[in-house]
């Protein structure tokens, strides 16, 4: 099942990410080009109240031309060395203004593994203190509360494409009954 690489190049670099092409040799032995959309990796926070409301964010996303509503996301690429934990920490106050007393690890995903190689690392936030907000300089977002069950509902009810939310809500509820 394994290709292995024989050889890659990078035909564009962007801002955050890179396209690289590689010549891999299949199981079968032949050998045939692939290309893959190289990311940072990134965290994504589900913020849950002691009112199990959970932090969530309305923002408009270029590539899919669309308002989406998401829980609190952002890349690996801020800081040199950054660990996810700091990143999920770091995230959350950014776009939310909420910092977490506590930060537990609901695991990692990848979004799309048959065209990047983004590492997703998923957190639960407890123990929410109100604190300022940082936004981006391009970063334009609502932030608002969501009762965890109606999130889950949203999710079951396929209301909420985006597949970190959806991940996050499914393996916080489960961890939290």
């Amino acid at each position: 099942l394994v290709e292995k690489r024989l050889d890659r190049k990078v035909v564009y670099q962007g801002m955050s990410y890179q396209l690289w092409l590689d010549r891999l040799l299949l199981p079968n032995g032949v050998q045939m080009m692939r290309e893959h959309l190289h990311h940072p990796g990134g965290v994504a926070v589900l913020a849950v109240d002691e009112s199990g409301r959970c932090a969530m964010v309305r923002q408009y996303r270029h590539p899919i031309e669309q308002i989406t509503l998401e829980i609190p996301a952002g890349k690996l690429d801020k800081l040199p060395h950054e660990t996810p934990l700091h990143a999920a920490h770091r995230e959350l106050r950014e776009e939310t203004g909420f910092v977490a007393e506590q930060m537990i690890s609901l695991g990692q995903v990848y979004p799309s593994p048959g065209l990047l190689d983004e590492v997703l690392y998923l957190f639960l936030a407890r123990g929410l203190q109100k604190d300022a907000q940082e936004l981006d300089e391009d970063e334009f977002l609502n932030v608002f509360r969501m009762p965890l069950d109606e999130l889950v509902d949203k999710v079951l009810a396929g209301e909420i494409p985006d597949a970190k939310t959806q991940a996050a809500a499914l393996r916080a509820k489960l961890m939290l009954e």
